[in-house]
């Protein structure tokens, strides 16, 4: 009778011991779990913030780029006409082509601005041309020639476009206003490569009707704004 109840105990015993074994490798499954999500979101959390050091850069070399072409727009003012801030320093500028521009009253037809490809010079196409027509006039050779001698002075890319108001034009010469406009664009070009020696490397040309206009074409007064040359100087 002893005999079987100590047997029974030891039994009893092992049978006890039995679930630590489960419960311990829960334990270690729980932990590994933990260990593996843990070490995920570390992972994330550095690819994260990888991503962001990232933006970050690209971010501020964009504002370097950015900063940078603003301040070659100014140079090219600044070089070639002596304008820190344009609209106020056309006024008062001796720089000799804006001093002609001013004493011959000329602010009103010739206009030079910052655009996003670098600092542009428009022309109105009165001073360039006759209407409906893309030979250059003699004052048109005169403002060319003071302008072409700035361009002679910098490397720099010079973009030439030409545009007309919405007036249908037909003539054998110039079937359509597109045709006018790139003749026009043409025009100025020849003379700047062929009368200054500006490189033709250097020049691109372009022509866009009545596209691109820049003023109402229900005024007088705004399609006489987009008629126009604008001779671009790129940074």
């Amino acid at each position: 009778m002893n005999f079987s109840n100590h047997k029974n105990d030891s039994t009893e015993m092992e049978f006890s011991n039995n679930w630590m074994i489960t419960y311990s490798d829960m334990i270690t499954i729980v932990l590994c779990f933990f260990v593996i999500f843990f070490s995920l979101s570390s992972e994330k959390n550095s690819m994260l913030s990888d991503i962001k050091d990232s933006l970050s850069d690209q971010v501020s070399s964009l504002t370097d780029e950015n900063t940078q072409l603003k301040k070659e727009k100014e140079s090219l003012a600044v070089e070639l006409f002596d304008l820190v801030n344009i609209e106020k320093d056309v006024h008062t500028s001796k720089e000799y082509f804006i001093s002609f521009l001013r004493e011959n009253n000329l602010l009103d037809k010739i206009s030079i601005l910052k655009s996003e490809r670098g600092l542009a010079i428009r022309f109105k196409d009165s001073i360039l041309f006759n209407s409906g027509d893309a030979e250059i006039s003699k004052e048109g050779f005169s403002i060319l020639d003071k302008i072409g001698s700035k361009l002679t002075l910098i490397p720099n890319s010079i973009i030439v476009e030409g545009f007309t108001d919405n007036i249908p034009i037909h003539t054998p010469k110039y079937p359509s206003n597109w045709e006018l406009s790139v003749a026009r664009a043409i025009n100025v070009v020849k003379f700047l490569t062929q009368e200054k020696s500006i490189s033709q490397e250097r020049v691109s040309v372009s022509g866009f009707g009545e596209q691109g206009a820049i003023d109402t074409n229900d005024t007088t007064s705004g399609r006489a704004n987009n008629r126009r040359i604008e001779i671009t100087i790129v940074n």
